[in-house]
This record gives structure tokens, C-alpha cells and sequence, in this order.
């Protein structure tokens, strides 16, 4: 019987080590580039962190009318010479709305090498809320916004009813009570529809939850009970496609029944 003759493991073939040879001599620039590149990254990223031309010097706050620098800084609540680069952008937004409830949107971006840019968005008053002897300005979110008065502001729909929340009436807080989003949406709806044709919607009464009314140019009632909103307006444009609203004839109008009323003066 002739010997079996077994193969010496352990050694590549002479075409696989030539193989690796020469994918290790093909790779090996883009990995020294690599490492050249990231080398270089960090470099420029220490000098970034520790160089003083990333030093805060400006700020400016956009849309909020004119700031000295020191209002600026003091606005955001930014330090000059902090480092541009290490600053938490989203934790300078997070201050500015805590500190400045009245701004719907705030969007803080970096300017380099050394200014910080602040875009504000006001919110808009659509109603003011009535607290006794005290009106507040409120938005479609139902925030609380500055500025408050003794007498109605002019053109903006008084809310009659709404419940006083538990944090007070201070800029900023939410009127949650379901009268008020009722008051709110109602207000937008007739906006809309242009459904009062040039006169102007006054005030709203949710003081009765059952019967909401509103009354057009501060004379004429308009009662619309609690729902179907959208259903007795429609009602309403059409009865004033052939009623005018004149308040020297008209007291109120009913939209509560299968039939309109229209009482007289």
C-alpha cells in the first residue's frame, strides 16, 4: 500500500498571500487618508472648543422690535465670550420660551464665528377674556398673553364666562375651561364664514353652558344654544340674505328653534 501523503496546514498558497499582499498595498493610502482626515478634524475641533474667535459677541433678536446689545444678552439670558461652538442651542430656545411665554415659536441658530441670531413669532390676540372688571388678551391656543385692562380692548371679541384657572390670570397660562375653546372656536367659525357681512362680532356669552349667544355691533342678540354650531349658522346666512342686521329694529335673534325668531325693539 502506497503512503497517503497529507497537506502541511498552516501556509497560504503562494496566489493568496500575493492576493492580500496587494489588497493591503491597494487599501492602505485611503487608510492613511483617513487618519490624516480625522486627525485633522480634531484638530480643528480643539481650536474651536479654545480659540477665543468663537467667543460670543453678538446677539440679535429678530422680530421684537430694537434691542441694545445689553437688552440682547439679557433677552437670552446669553453671556458674552461664552464659546459658540459648546453652546446648547435648544436649551437657549427652552429659557427664552419659559422666560417669554408670549412668543409662539422660537428659533435660536448659531452665526459664525461669533453672533447668535434669535427668530421670534408673536402670538396674535383673536379674543379677550372679561374677569369682572379686568379684560386679558388671549390667543387661539388660549394663552394668556401681556397686557391687561380695565376697559375692552377695540375690535377684539370679548368672552363673557370664562372660568379663572388655578394658576392665576398671569401671562402665559392656559384658560382651559371647555366655555372658553367653545367661545374660541365659535369666534373663528364666524370669521370664516364672513356670515355678518361687515359688522363686527362683539362679544360671546358662555356664562350659560346650555345657551351661548353672541351679539353683533354690541346691540343685537344673537342666541345659538350649545352645539350645531356650524348648522345654525347656516340658518343665519340665510335669514340675513333677506333680514339686514339693524339694530335700530332688531333685538335679538333666536337660532335655537326649527323656525327663526327674530324679536323687535
Amino acid at each position: 500500500m502506497r503512503p497517503v501523503k497529507t497537506k502541511k496546514k498552516g501556509k497560504l498558497s503562494a496566489p493568496s498571500a500575493a492576493f492580500f499582499s496587494k489588497l493591503l498595498f491597494s487599501t492602505l493610502p485611503y487608510v492613511l487618508s483617513l487618519a490624516v482626515v480625522g486627525a485633522l478634524f480634531g484638530s480643528v475641533v480643539v481650536y474651536a472648543l479654545n480659540s477665543p474667535t468663537f467667543d460670543l459677541k453678538e446677539v440679535r433678536i429678530l422680530n421684537v422690535g430694537s434691542l441694545t446689545p445689553a437688552q440682547a444678552f439679557q433677552f437670552s439670558e446669553l453671556k458674552p465670550r461664552e464659546n459658540l461652538i459648546r453652546l446648547d442651542l435648544l436649551n437657549v430656545q427652552q429659557v427664552i420660551k419659559k422666560k417669554h411665554p408670549e412668543f409662539k415659536e422660537v428659533r435660536v441658530r448659531r452665526v459664525l464665528p461669533n453672533r447668535v441670531d434669535v427668530v421670534l413669532k408673536r402670538r396674535t390676540p383673536v379674543a379677550q377674556a372679561s374677569f369682572a372688571s379686568r379684560f386679558v388678551q388671549i390667543d387661539r391656543d388660549l394663552v394668556i398673553l401681556p397686557g391687561s385692562a380695565s376697559s375692552p380692548f377695540r375690535n377684539l371679541t370679548v368672552v363673557q364666562g370664562s372660568s379663572i384657572p388655578r394658576q392665576g390670570l398671569t401671562v402665559g397660562v392656559t384658560l382651559s375651561d371647555a366655555g372658553t375653546k367653545k367661545a374660541v372656536r365659535l369666534a373663528d367659525v364666524i370669521r370664516k364664514s364672513g356670515i355678518l357681512r361687515g359688522h363686527q362680532l362683539s362679544m360671546i356669552d358662555i356664562s350659560d353652558p346650555r345657551n351661548t349667544s353672541f351679539w353683533v355691533d354690541s346691540d343685537i342678540e344673537v342666541r345659538i344654544g350649545n352645539g350645531h354650531f356650524s348648522d345654525r349658522l347656516k340658518i343665519l346666512d340665510q335669514t340675513l340674505k333677506t333680514v339686514a342686521l339693524d339694530k335700530e329694529r332688531i333685538k335679538y335673534i333666536d337660532l335655537r328653534f326649527d323656525d327663526v325668531v327674530i324679536g323687535p325693539r
